[in-house]
């Protein structure tokens, strides 16, 4: 009967909700037959209004494909492998202000900001104790911070409603500032931190917001300011201390089950495993699904290892595999790297039913692994042709019955412990070099994967500032490749231009390489396209332009 009621309520809560796009609920009343005024006033109806504002991260424009895949490709991570199409716009940099991955990531974004400031609003004091009510705005703060924090790092100055939507005239905004953005962002983040439970709080639910997720995404904002375009370099303290917060409070840890604990914690998030100590915070399906509300991304299936069997049907792993992994990437993993055949996965399922392995890094299969959904149920079998009408084993590694063939219940992840070492060994390295702190950090991850200290394996690299910063570029593409990050990490570095030459310059430069080969010459189209003047920033969508009489399109677009 209760979970009957929540997927009722939950269900008025999204058509009523996150049915309107931003345009939408900047110009129109919100309308509702079932009191939104007096809706925020128990439990369960404030754990649904919180379930629908994750939901909106849970998105197609944003952690579902739009910003995790398509829009965060182009980088030396990996590109678009479709010579036929420019479908995936941004990550070829061919998008302009009416594109619909620029409009959608704007509206689902705001959609999220409006949710979360409604809640913020009429939440009812009076039906909660003090230290509950503090709880649940503090989540609605969480939310409504990394919304502006994507907002912000995505499209530069924004407007920044704290306020829900009340008539068309809230259309009208004016673009605040980064800085004060980002003074939101951290009041924001600030009192999530000083509310929230702990990960490791008997009475924390996973797939939620908690303090130390807080912390650590206070410090990837505080880096995102102390880098390109803001260059407010004493930010890379703050967000030393804020890590510092993380690794001193004791719960979260890098998980090193078996010697094999990268692969065993990517399984988690492919299984809908909570993972605590290592993912501070994560995009749930899972959790959504418990809430009635149904949620699922393309995690997997657009950028994951390929899976052509089965006519397209569902019941199969079907992945479409759009994203090649770049050579670029490749290179940089030392053949002991354990990450590399779990990043990289060097093999397909072809449609005759053939376990067969990748090994060019131009071929059209030759894909992510990350977030695989399937994996051979014999590794001979790579290198071994099926009889005719033999269909070779595979095991289903999601935690599903029937896999649907576009859609995967994948959890994403957003902020993982790894990365709270790797910031404080840049926000630190910034400040004195490298520390024996910030070395012993970046050993502790390298050290998971299977790999020697640093300062034995590449003794250069601890000998100054920038030896051990350009370590840290490609450690951060190792450890984090497809995790979304890695676009937002080469602008503050001003680097996305320097690595898209280089790329192009792999990729021309593999033995592999034909210059008549069309689906080669289109793995050059990012670094061909990409304009630093114009695309390290979003244009503002074309709708928002016409409707808000107070925003001004951007020079160039």
């Amino acid at each position: 009967m209760k979970t009957n009621y929540i997927k009722y309520i939950s269900l008025l809560a999204i058509l009523g909700f996150l049915s309107i796009s931003c345009s939408d609920f900047l110009n129109e009343e919100p309308q509702s037959t079932w009191g939104i005024d007096d809706f925020y006033s128990t439990q369960i109806e404030a754990d649904i209004a919180l379930a629908g504002i994750y939901s909106t991260f849970a998105s197609d424009a944003i952690y579902g494909q739009g910003l995790s895949i398509i829009m965060e490709s182009g980088t030396d991570e990996g590109y678009y492998n479709r010579r036929n199409n420019e479908n995936w716009t941004v990550g070829l940099y061919r998008h302009t202000s009416a594109d619909k991955y620029v409009a959608s990531l704007w509206a689902k974004l705001y959609v999220g900001v409006n949710l979360s400031n409604m809640f913020i609003e009429k939440l009812d004091k009076s039906a909660f104790e003090l230290e509950e009510y503090d709880r649940l705005i503090a989540e609605a703060r969480f939310l409504r911070a990394h919304a502006y924090s994507l907002l912000v790092a995505w499209y530069g100055d924004v407007p920044m409603p704290l306020s829900s939507t009340l008539d068309q005239n809230a259309n009208h905004l004016a673009v605040s500032a980064k800085g004060d953005i980002y003074a939101q962002i951290i009041v924001d983040f600030t009192f999530a931190s000083e509310h929230l439970l702990a990960a490791n709080d008997p009475k924390y639910i996973p797939g939620r917001a908690n303090k130390m997720a807080a912390h650590g995404l206070m410090a990837r904002a505080y880096l995102k300011m102390a880098g390109a375009p803001m260059d407010m370099v004493d930010n890379y303290a703050l967000a030393q201390a804020q890590c510092e917060i993380v690794i001193q409070d004791g719960y979260h840890a890098l998980n090193t089950a078996n010697g094999i604990g990268y692969r065993t914690h990517f399984l988690n998030y492919i299984q809908n495993t909570y993972d605590t100590q290592e993912s501070l915070f994560e995009i749930s399906f899972a959790y959504l699904r418990e809430m009635g509300i149904n949620a699922d991304g393309r995690i997997g299936g657009i950028n994951g290892v390929a899976f052509n069997y089965g006519g397209g049907a569902d019941g199969y792993p079907g992945a479409y595999a759009m994203e090649n992994v770049s050579p670029l990437l490749k290179n940089i993993y030392s053949p002991e790297d354990q990450r590399k055949d779990w990043n990289i996965a060097g093999y397909q399922y072809t449609n005759k039913g053939d376990v067969a392995r990748v090994s060019d890094p131009l071929a059209a299969q030759y894909c992510p692994g990350k977030f695989r959904r399937w994996e051979p149920a014999n590794w001979e079998d790579l290198d071994v042709k099926p009889d005719a009408g033999v269909t070779e084993a595979y095991t289903l590694l999601e935690a599903v019955s029937s896999p649907n063939k576009n859609f995967t219940s994948i959890n994403f992840p957003v902020l993982r412990y790894s990365d709270i070492l790797l910031m404080y060994a840049e926000a630190s390295n910034y400040n004195q070099g490298p520390s024996a702190m910030a070395i012993s950090y970046l050993d502790m991850v390298r050290n998971r994967a299977g790999l020697e200290n640093i300062e034995i394996a590449n003794p250069d690299a601890v000998k100054s500032e920038e030896a051990f910063f350009k370590e840290l570029v490609d450690e951060r593409a190792r450890e984090f490749c497809f995790e979304g990050l890695r676009k937002q990490d080469l602008i503050r570095w001003g680097l996305l231009g320097k690595k898209l030459e280089l790329q192009n310059l792999t990729i021309l430069g593999e033995p592999t390489f034909k210059n008549t080969n069309e689906n080669h010459k289109a793995y050059l189209r990012a670094g061909n396209f990409y304009n630093q003047a114009k695309h390290n920033s979003l244009p503002y969508p074309l709708q928002e332009v016409s409707l808000n009489k107070k925003l001004e399109q951007k020079a160039g677009w």
